[in-house]
């Protein structure tokens, strides 16, 4: 049985959908290492894959662009805390984009909310980048509450396709033993991200189709036995979820399919 992907990008309009990793600490103490306190929510292990939409507009133009949103775990009441794993009071929390693979060629770019012209971070697949972020919003006084959430932030990919690309959270500040950090750094988190749409086809009991779909969005899959024509007939429609979801087509009476899957909204 035949496979090809056919694309079908959204038209051209910037949302605000996104999640959020929060940085926290395995305890307040000297050493005690920063952690994705719901890292598993987002880690390869979880079916999670961030869709990146493809625009031709404003600063973001010729870019899959969208967001997932870093935040420091707030340690005190007016931030909204004490919330459990909260980093130690006087930390400072940075983050780093500390692998990328995916597509030949293609880059992984951070906008930071005051960046007009371009991605603050640029990390091509394959390559590294000591280029930091701010996470914290704090000042790294002794004493500052660590918490932090930004917005206003982008990540963008260069080229359609499927990729992995690896965080990590800092401490910076100087308010620890020796005039040092407070926490060491965090384990490196891997979130699958994936510019335009993704099909994967795959055998077992049966032909399944494996995509990432898109929260709000239904993935309707269509299958043509002749590229020539311009008819293609459904076989399944679901609600997306920001996950990976598996279709199967069980139907062996063909010799050939083609494959290919759209977007469209509920």
């Amino acid at each position: 049985m035949s496979f090809v992907c056919g694309l079908f990008l959204s038209n051209q309009i910037l949302r605000a959908q996104h999640g959020h990793t929060d940085v926290g600490a395995t305890s307040t103490n000297q050493n005690a290492q920063l952690i994705w306190a719901n890292g598993a929510d987002f880690a390869l292990t979880s079916g999670y894959v961030k869709w990146l939409e493809f625009t031709n507009a404003n600063i973001y133009s010729n870019h899959f662009q969208g967001n997932i949103t870093h935040i420091v775990l707030p340690a005190t009441a007016p931030a909204g805390g004490p919330a459990p794993f909260a980093p130690a009071l006087g930390s400072r929390i940075i983050g780093m984009v500390s692998s990328v693979s995916g597509p030949s060629g293609g880059e992984f770019g951070f906008w930071d909310s005051n960046f007009t012209s371009g991605p603050k971070i640029v990390v091509p697949v394959g390559g590294t980048n000591t280029n930091t972020f701010f996470i914290s919003a704090n000042t790294g006084a002794p004493g500052a509450d660590p918490y932090g959430h930004i917005h206003g932030r982008r990540m963008s990919l260069s080229k359609p396709g499927l990729y992995k690309v690896g965080f990590k959270a800092l401490d910076i500040s100087t308010n620890g033993a020796g005039g040092g950090p407070i926490h060491t750094p965090s384990d490196e988190l891997l979130i699958y991200f994936q510019a335009g749409l993704t099909l994967m086809p795959h055998r077992s009991n049966g032909f399944n189709i494996t995509y990432g779909s898109v929260a709000g969005r239904n993935s309707i899959i269509e299958y043509t036995t002749n590229l020539t024509l311009t008819d293609w007939t459904g076989f399944a429609t679901n609600l997306g979820n920001d996950h990976f979801q598996t279709v199967i087509d069980t139907n062996q009476g063909e010799l050939q399919r083609y494959y290919r899957m759209r977007l469209a909204f509920p």
